[in-house]
């Protein structure tokens, strides 16, 4: 099916993983509300593993649900077998990945959407502590990953659980309660109703946005240390591997825009982006990926894969690797490639529009 919207540029597919959890059940009502204004079109996917003789239930809650909202509803049902080896969790957890590849592949979707909240990280945190993860584990999960060719993306992991469930308490949305998750002989039980219970009172009470807060510095950390290691591998011939550079992205509020020269690498950069187009999405910078394409001012409509603009612009591939983007975190969208033209869905309408001036520029320490 080509769903392509009228200024010719496909409309970008995401599907939501919905469980029928009130996680999963609050990202499908956002992102539900959310496919007219961020130009993309949801599908509904359910895996029904087998394991609770009401998981039939679940799987017909949430087709329900997805009819509700008008979207496309697919499900596998099956009956989760574990591998020598493999643990419940790790068998069903193989099981969904397979399905979403396979929905990725037949669908034609840019993005899975995933429920995972602030509570899910900090639980993680705990469990991976506990196994003695390094940085990278500890990190835990990321607003986007990829996994075996499939894009995840999780634009509720600044949210709490319990934020989560008084959204759909107060629009009368109802959910489906797994009566595994009271069973805290599971590990991920176990941390969620007796270990952070026990911390929260005994002593942080803050203790699940503490967690979160340095899961987040680890993965800020993991990557500008990735960044640093793509310079240093493109300039190891360079006498000069002796400056450490810190790139900041300073926001604030402007009207209008101005019309800059185009010069792909070179920082500072500044943009201007229109307010009312961002209102409500989640912004996220973050470097070149392969297949990556932006519909920018100038072109009608239509989209360049960034390899093509980076060729025509000579940009040398050590640029490239570490050149800073802006993207919607949910749908993908490249809005602002640094030096190079915004997005024409997030350009500003007219000299005397609200807009966002985003710069973007490095400040550069000794190392010793």
């Amino acid at each position: 099916m080509d769903l392509s919207s009228q200024n010719g540029a496909r409309r970008r597919r995401i599907g939501l993983a919905v469980s029928g959890g009130a996680d999963s059940v609050a990202l499908l009502a956002l992102m539900a509300g959310l496919q007219a204004t961020h130009g993309f079109d949801a599908v509904v996917l359910h895996v029904d593993h087998g394991l609770r003789t009401d998981s039939a239930d679940d799987a017909r809650f949430v087709e329900s649900l997805a009819a509700r909202y008008g979207l496309p509803f697919h499900a596998l049902r099956t009956r989760v077998r574990r591998r020598r080896g493999e643990s419940l969790e790790m068998a069903a957890r193989r099981v969904r990945l397979a399905f979403f590849a396979r929905m990725s592949v037949r669908l034609n979707l840019d993005a899975i959407a995933t429920g995972h909240h602030a509570d899910d990280v900090a639980e993680t945190f705990i469990l991976r502590l506990a196994r003695g993860a390094g940085p990278d584990g500890l990190a835990g999960l990321k607003p986007v990953s990829h996994v075996d060719g499939v894009t995840f993306i999780r634009p509720l992991l600044n949210v709490r659980d319990a934020d989560l469930r008084r959204f759909l308490a107060a629009r009368g949305i109802a959910w489906r309660e797994d009566s595994t998750n009271a069973d805290t002989s599971i590990p991920r039980n176990n941390v969620r109703h007796v270990i952070l219970p026990f911390l929260r009172e005994h002593l942080d009470p803050r203790i699940t946005e503490h967690l979160c807060k340095s899961a987040a510095i680890l993965r800020g950390d993991l990557q500008r240390g990735q960044q640093l290691g793509n310079r240093g591998n493109q300039d190891t011939r360079d006498t000069k591997d002796t400056r450490d550079c810190q790139l900041t992205l300073t926001v604030c509020e402007a009207i209008g825009f101005e019309r800059r020269p185009e010069a792909i690498g070179q920082l500072p950069a500044t943009c201007e982006l229109s307010r009312a187009a961002l209102a409500g999405r989640t912004i996220e910078l973050r470097t070149w990926r392969p297949g990556d394409r932006i519909a920018p001012v100038g072109l009608n409509g239509h989209s360049r894969k960034l390899q093509d603009v980076f060729v025509t612009a000579k940009v040398p591939p050590a640029v490239r690797a570490t050149l800073p983007i802006l993207a919607d975190a949910i749908t993908g969208e490249i809005l602002w490639v640094s030096g190079y033209r915004v997005a024409a869905s997030a350009a500003v309408a007219s000299s005397d529009s609200p807009s966002w001036r985003f710069t973007l520029d490095t400040t550069t320490e000794s190392v010793r």
